[in-house]
């Protein structure tokens, strides 16, 4: 039968996918920083913190920053909150309903939630320079998908890196792709609203 029956994932599926996706995490949060370090902004809006995993790394490169970090768990909140990360304001919000002007929108592994063309809409108003992490189609992301629909009931949109470049372009944005990860298929994309000349 595999290690998938009837769509539910099997207990050895769930041990395969913990340590890999540690370790995804690990090299996503490494390229966003070192990209964040590079831009330096001031006002930076992390979209979807979870457990603070990147927010803490952010937090101690860019003392200097005012990071604002959004989650829609208020017990995400609650727990980030017990960092006292001194330059971090932790919010129970929605990405689609939050308000503010930022110089860069951050956000790891989040977007693959959203309908890229309606976050894409969303992050106009919110930013001129974002950074995301998603996922291409793989043996690795289908089986994450599946695993991930059965614990959330949410689906993972998972997109080619130049179908997502086709369709920001299209909106009106400047677009770098930079490879994550190989048997994953993670990449990350910068963003830039193009300037009208």
């Amino acid at each position: 039968m595999g290690d998938l029956y009837y769509g539910l994932p099997s207990v050895r599926s769930v041990m395969f996918l913990l340590p890999p996706l540690y370790w995804f995490r690990r090299e996503a949060a490494n390229l966003l920083l070192q990209t964040l370090i590079r831009i330096n902004p001031k006002r930076i809006l992390e979209v979807g913190f979870s457990d603070a995993f990147l927010t803490r790394r952010i937090s101690l490169a860019l003392p200097g920053s005012s990071i604002v970090a959004i989650d829609t768990s208020a017990s995400s909140v609650e727990r980030a909150k017990a960092l006292r990360l001194p330059n971090v304001t932790f919010l129970v919000d929605d990405f689609f309903e939050h308000r503010g002007r930022y110089d860069v929108v951050v956000s790891m592994h989040v977007f693959v939630l959203f309908d890229h063309f309606k976050a894409l809409d969303k992050l106009r108003e919110l930013a001129p320079i974002h950074l995301l992490t998603l996922t291409g189609r793989s043996p690795f992301t289908i089986l994450h998908r599946s695993f991930h629909r059965f614990m959330t009931g949410i689906d993972v949109h998972i997109v080619e890196p130049q179908t997502y470049r086709a369709l920001a372009e299209r909106m009106g944005f400047n677009v770098l792709l930079y490879n994550i990860n190989s048997i994953e298929r993670s990449y990350m994309v910068l963003l830039q609203k193009k300037v009208p000349p």
